[in-house]
C-alpha cells in the first residue's frame, strides 16, 4: 500500500511537470504564431499606406479601390480597407468609395493615433488576425503631408486596416504541440516503468526494514528481511538482519543471565528495557552494598533496610526479625506500629525458607494475632545460625501485590550484602580480639564458609594474605611484653592503612595476621601485599623506642587455587613459611608444585 502510495505521488509529479511543460509549449507556439502574423500584417497595411500616398502625389485617383482589391487576393488576407477621418473628408469630400470607419477600432485609431491589433475566433474555428495602423500628418521626410492638407503635425488623417486568416500558423503550432505533447507521454511512459522497477526494488527493502524496526521498538528483534536482487538494497538487508542476530542474541542471553542475579522490579516484554531496568537495579543494590560496609553496626544496616522499605515501595507497617534456627530463637529488631504475630515462639516463613502469603490460603499461618488482617512474610537466611524475617501487614487485599514485590525486590539487597551483614553480626560476638579490636581466628572460620558458600554462585576472586613480623620474639627479650604488644598493634595498623574498607583483617595468633583481600585479581593482590611489607620501612615508636622490624607474607588465591577457602589459608601459610626461609622481609607466592602441604 505504501509502496503504490509513492508511486502514485510520483505519477502526479510527472504528469503536472508534463502539463506545465505543454502549457509553456502552447504558450510559445501561441506567441510566435501572433508575432508572425503581426508581421505579415504590418508588411501589408504599410504597402497600402505607402501606396496610397505614391498615388495621391501622382494624382491618380482610382487606384484605391483596386489596390485594396488586389491586397485582398494574397493568401490568407481576408480583406483590406481604408478610413478618412473627418477632417480629410471635410476637405476633399467623401471620395467614390465609402471610406467611414467600419467599427469601434477604427474609431479608435483615428482617436488616438495608435496601432491596434486584435485576434478573435476559437480553437476550433477560423481564427482571424485585425490589424489598424494610423495615417499621421508629418512635414518632413519624402512626404510633406501639409503642403496637401489642412491639418497640424501628428493629425491621424486616416486608418489602414486589414483582417487575415492565420489557420495554417494556427495548425502548424497544434501539430508541433501535439507531436510534443505526444513524444512527452511516450518518454514518461518508459521513465515512470523504469522507476517504478527501480524505486521497488528499494521501497521493499525500505519496508521491510522499516518492519523490522517497529518489532524492534516493541521488543521483538527477531524480525529478519528477505535480501532482494539490487546489489545496494542486498547489502543494506544483510547489514540490518546481522545487527538485528547480533542485537536479538545478545539481549537474550543478558536478560537470562540478569534474571538470574537480580529480581526486576517490573517485567517486560522487551529485552532491552529488561536489561537497562536490570543495570540500574544491579547498581542500586551495589550502592547499598558499599554504603552498609561503612555502616559500625548491625541496627544501621537495619536502618537502611527500614528506610527502603518506607521510602522506595512506600510501606508502613512491617517487622524485622531475627531467627537462630539452630536454638530456635527469635528477636524483634523492629516493629513499625505493631506486632501482629506469635512469632516469639516460632515463625512459619523461617522454617519453610520461603515467603508466606494469606492471601494464598485462608489460615496461611496460625501464628497471626488479627485474623482480618492480610499478611506476606519472606524469610531471608543469612548464615547457620541467622535468618532474617520480614513480616508486612495490610488490611486492604490491593497492596498485597505491591508487598509481594517489595520483599523479592528486597531480597536482591540482602543477598547481596549477606556479608557485610554476618560481619556487623559477628561484631557483636566473642570474635574480636580484645588487643587490636579486630577479628580473631573464630571469626575466619565463620567466614570462610560464607565465601565458599557465595563463591559457588558469584565466582568473586579473593586473594589470602598471611603477614608475620620478622623476629618478634626479640623485641619481647629485649623490651618487655608490654612494648610487644604495642608492636603488634602497629602492625594491624600498618596493614589497615594499605588494604580496602571491604576487606577483612585477622589477628591469626600472636603476631600473624590474616588478610582477606575481596574481590581482587592476583595481580592486585600482590601489589597490596608489597605495599604492607614496604610500609614497614619507617621505624615503629614506642614510647622512646624507635624499633624497625620486618614482616614476611605469604598469598594465595581462592577459588583459582582451591575451592576450599580453609585449604586456601594453609596455602597462604605454606607460602609465609617460605617467605621465612628466604630469609623474611618478602613476599611469597604459593606454590603447589615446590610447596607441598
Amino acid at each position: 500500500m505504501k509502496k503504490e502510495k509513492t508511486f502514485f505521488t510520483l505519477v502526479i509529479g510527472i504528469v503536472a511537470i508534463v502539463a506545465l511543460f505543454v502549457a509553456v509549449l502552447a504558450a510559445t507556439f501561441r506567441y510566435m504564431t501572433l508575432q508572425s502574423a503581426e508581421s505579415k500584417a504590418a508588411l501589408a497595411a504599410n504597402i497600402v499606406r505607402e501606396s496610397l500616398t505614391s498615388h495621391m502625389i501622382s494624382g491618380s485617383a482610382d487606384y484605391q479601390n483596386d489596390l485594396l482589391k488586389q491586397i485582398s487576393t494574397v493568401e490568407g488576407m481576408k480583406r483590406t480597407w481604408v478610413v478618412r477621418s473627418d477632417a480629410l473628408s471635410a476637405q476633399y469630400g467623401r471620395g467614390i468609395h465609402p471610406q467611414d470607419p467600419l467599427d469601434d477600432i477604427d474609431r479608435t485609431v483615428l482617436r488616438e493615433g495608435k496601432t491596434i491589433d486584435t485576434v478573435s475566433g476559437a480553437l476550433f474555428s477560423d481564427t482571424l488576425y485585425r490589424l489598424s495602423i494610423p495615417y499621421v500628418a508629418t512635414e518632413k521626410g519624402k512626404i510633406d503631408c501639409l503642403s496637401c492638407h489642412d491639418s497640424k503635425v501628428g493629425s491621424v488623417l486616416g486608418v489602414v486596416s486589414l483582417e487575415m486568416e492565420i489557420n495554417d500558423l494556427k495548425v502548424t503550432g497544434l501539430v508541433a504541440v501535439a507531436i510534443a505533447i505526444t513524444v512527452l507521454i511516450v518518454l514518461s511512459f518508459f521513465l515512470l516503468k523504469n522507476v517504478r522497477r527501480f524505486i521497488a526494488s528499494y521501497k521493499e527493502t525500505l519496508d521491510a526494514v522499516a518492519l523490522s524496526m517497529e518489532k524492534a521498538e516493541g521488543g521483538d528483534y527477531t524480525g529478519r528481511i528477505t535480501p532482494p536482487e539490487t546489489l545496494d538494497a542486498y547489502n543494506a538487508a544483510m547489514w540490518t538482519n546481522s545487527v538485528l542476530e547480533k542485537l536479538d542474541s545478545a539481549l537474550s542471553d543478558s536478560g537470562q543471565k540478569m534474571a538470574s542475579l537480580i529480581r526486576l522490579d517490573q517485567q517486560n516484554s522487551d529485552p532491552l528495557y529488561t536489561l537497562q531496568m536490570g543495570i540500574h537495579q544491579l547498581y542500586e543494590v551495589e550502592r547499598f552494598r558499599t554504603e552498609i560496609e561503612k555502616d559500625q553496626n548491625l541496627e544501621e544496616v537495619y536502618a537502611r533496610l527500614i528506610a527502603l522499605l518506607r521510602t522506595r515501595w512506600n510501606l508502613s507497617n512491617f517487622n524485622i526479625l531475627e531467627l537462630n534456627p539452630l536454638n530456635k530463637t527469635t528477636h524483634v529488631v523492629h516493629t513499625e506500629k505493631a506486632l501482629l504475630c506469635d512469632a516469639t515462639s516460632g515463625c512459619r516463613a523461617d522454617r519453610t525458607s520461603g515467603m508466606v502469603d494469606s492471601t494464598q490460603c485462608e489460615v496461611a499461618c496460625p501464628k497471626m494475632i488479627d485474623p482480618t488482617a492480610q499478611y506476606v512474610c519472606q524469610s531471608y537466611p543469612i548464615v547457620d545460625d541467622l535468618d532474617i524475617v520480614i513480616s508486612l501487614v495490610t488490611y486492604d487485599t490491593r497492596e498485597v501485590r505491591t508487598i509481594r514485590l517489595a520483599l523479592e525486590q528486597l531480597g536482591n539487597y540482602i543477598n547481596a550484602s549477606k556479608l557485610q551483614i554476618i560481619n556487623k553480626k559477628l561484631q557483636q560476638t566473642v570474635r574480636i580480639d580484645p588487643l587490636t579490636q579486630l577479628y580473631n581466628r573464630a571469626y575466619l572460620e565463620e567466614l570462610t564458609k560464607l565465601i565458599v558458600a557465595q563463591s559457588t554462585r558469584t565466582m568473586i576472586p579473593y586473594g589470602i594474605l598471611m603477614v608475620d613480623m620478622d623476629q618478634f620474639n626479640i623485641i619481647n627479650h629485649s623490651y618487655d611484653t608490654v612494648v610487644g604488644d604495642e608492636v603488634i598493634k602497629a602492625i594491624a595498623h600498618n596493614i589497615h592503612e594499605n588494604i580496602r574498607q571491604g576487606d577483612v583483617l585477622i589477628r591469626y595468633s600472636g603476631d600473624t595476621f590474616a588478610v582477606i583481600l575481596y574481590d581482587y585479581e592476583s595481580d592486585d593482590v600482590n601489589d597490596v601485599a608489597e605495599a604492607i611489607r614496604l610500609s614497614f620501612k619507617k621505624k615503629i615508636r614506642i614510647n622512646t623506642y624507635a624499633i624497625l622490624k620486618t614482616v614476611s607474607i605469604g598469598i594465595s588465591y581462592f577459588p583459582m587455587q582451591t575451592s576450599d577457602m580453609m585449604q586456601g589459608i594453609e596455602f597462604a601459610k605454606r607460602a609465609l613459611l617460605e617467605a621465612k626461609h628466604q630469609g623474611g622481609n618478602t613476599v611469597s607466592v604459593y606454590d603447589p608444585k615446590s610447596m607441598p602441604v
